[in-house]
């Protein structure tokens, strides 16, 4: 009798139990420790270059998955490598360059148990124990972006709770210290805003054709929630918010029933099916649906302008989308919405479909995407609206990921990493007058997804 009081005893204090008490031996165990380094470089730029990167004080940061992108050849084993980051603190002219692995549940299992195995069987039993809260979350990855909450940073990912980090501008260094737990959500959007003090996200279920909005405090309790019903498959990776209105695409994401045993995420885009557009109206929770004859999937909103009679949406549109395939090209396009007749259409500028566009960052009334060619990121196309101001494109030269914005003696920059066949490098490029600043790393930087740059604090 006492062993199933235990048993039952168990159960009920399993929410509360960590580490997990499952483990499984799978071989050697990850020492991520050891692919982790910090390093102070010594480099030399022109005197007017210098002088511009002297005035820098603060950290630039790209997460991203620890994948080989070599050998990678479908969307979804590009989304699901562990998170890490790759960033330089800036301190008045000395550069420290620094790489950390979000420490995360699945991480840290792997680091006592080896690693998970990369196969359908391992992730279905890991799937269901967790639920119980006796395995890691496999796709708990930290992998996609970094938020900004009043200068507490959280790693995100769209299929799993925030972690929490400690980027320590006085001994340049970066430390993973908890995941944040949030009451009754299990995940919130890799594209989780902070605005007006107040956090807003999205999580999605699949089986139930729903997307619930959120709005949280800093501290992460739920003040406001609502749920909206789609017509497909609700896989959103990105959202609008304006002060009253939160605005989303669903797109006509289906299985791809024929082969399903043969793809790792047989999920593609239906060409033949429409775009439905809502608009929630965070005031009276209405929520109004435009319907688009045009099949288009959108990872991110570069800009939206809102008239009395129309929205225009500036962003990146997909065409063709297939989970288990890596060939895909966002074209740069503006959808506009007439609220009186309720029509969509879609601005197309042939001009435009040479480019590959995505990762918008806006400044001022200008937008500037990177531009991927030949299955690398070349460079940036700055855009107001939908005309092209400047390519910056490099010949030699291949971009980590995004860039982040920042402003030195009021005009704006870009901050990205870059590679190349010969050289690693810190790249800056000023928005106004173009000029460039290629600062070069003895280390290799890998591929990420979202970046940001944070002022060194004033306590600092």
């Amino acid at each position: 009798m006492t062993p199933i009081i235990l048993f039952f005893t168990g159960i009920l204090y399993l929410p509360y139990i960590n580490p997990f008490f499952l483990n499984f031996n799978f071989g050697n165990k990850v020492n991520i420790k050891d692919r982790e380094f910090k390093h102070q470089i010594t480099y030399k730029l022109p005197p007017k270059k210098q002088q511009v990167v002297n005035k820098i004080t603060g950290f630039y940061g790209l997460i991203g998955p620890d994948v080989n992108i070599s050998t990678v050849s479908n969307l979804f084993d590009l989304f699901i490598g562990d998170g890490n980051i790759q960033g330089a603190f800036f301190d008045k002219g000395n550069i420290t360059v620094i790489k950390h692995f979000v420490r995360t549940d699945k991480l840290l299992y792997e680091e006592e148990n080896g690693r998970i195995p990369n196969n359908n069987f391992v992730k279905l039993v890991f799937s269901i124990l967790n639920k119980f809260h006796l395995l890691p979350d496999i796709m708990g990855l930290a992998n996609t972006a970094l938020l900004n909450v009043r200068n507490k940073i959280y790693a995100l990912y769209e299929r799993d709770q925030p972690y929490l980090l400690n980027i320590n501008f006085a001994k340049k260094e970066i430390t993973t210290l908890q995941k944040q737990t949030i009451p009754n959500i299990a995940h919130i959007s890799g594209h989780s805003k902070y605005i007006n003090n107040t956090i807003e996200t999205v999580d999605y279920d699949v089986l139930k054709n729903q997307l619930i909005f959120y709005k949280l405090n800093s501290e992460f309790n739920t003040l406001y929630s609502h749920s909206v019903k789609t017509r497909y498959m609700p896989v959103v990776h990105d959202f609008w918010s304006t002060p009253d209105k939160i605005i989303f695409m669903d797109s006509p994401l289906v299985m791809d029933v024929e082969n399903i045993l043969k793809k790792t995420l047989p999920v593609l885009l239906h060409k033949k099916q429409p775009t439905f557009i809502h608009i929630l109206d965070k005031n009276t929770h209405h929520i109004e649906t435009y319907r688009s004859n045009d099949s288009f999937y959108m990872f991110h909103y570069a800009d939206m302008i809102e008239t009395r009679e129309k929205i225009h949406i500036y962003g990146s549109l997909y065409e063709e989308l297939d989970f288990s395939d890596l060939n895909i090209k966002g074209i740069y396009r503006e959808i506009i919405i007439n609220k009186i007749t309720k029509e969509v259409s879609i601005s197309k500028i042939r001009e435009l479909e040479k480019f590959d566009l995505d990762f918008p960052i806006k400044f001022g009334d200008k937008i500037v995407f990177r531009n991927i060619h030949n299955k690398t990121i070349n460079g940036f196309v700055i855009f107001h609206k939908m005309k092209v101001i400047k390519e910056i494109i490099f010949n030699n030269l291949c971009i980590c990921g995004e860039p982040a914005l920042l402003y030195i003696d009021k005009m704006p920059y870009i901050v990205t990493f870059a590679y190349s066949k010969k050289e690693n490098c810190i790249l800056f490029v000023n928005l106004f007058n173009y000029d460039k600043i290629i600062i070069n790393v003895p280390f290799e930087f890998n591929i990420g997804f979202h970046s940001l740059f944070i002022p060194t604090p004033k306590d600092n």
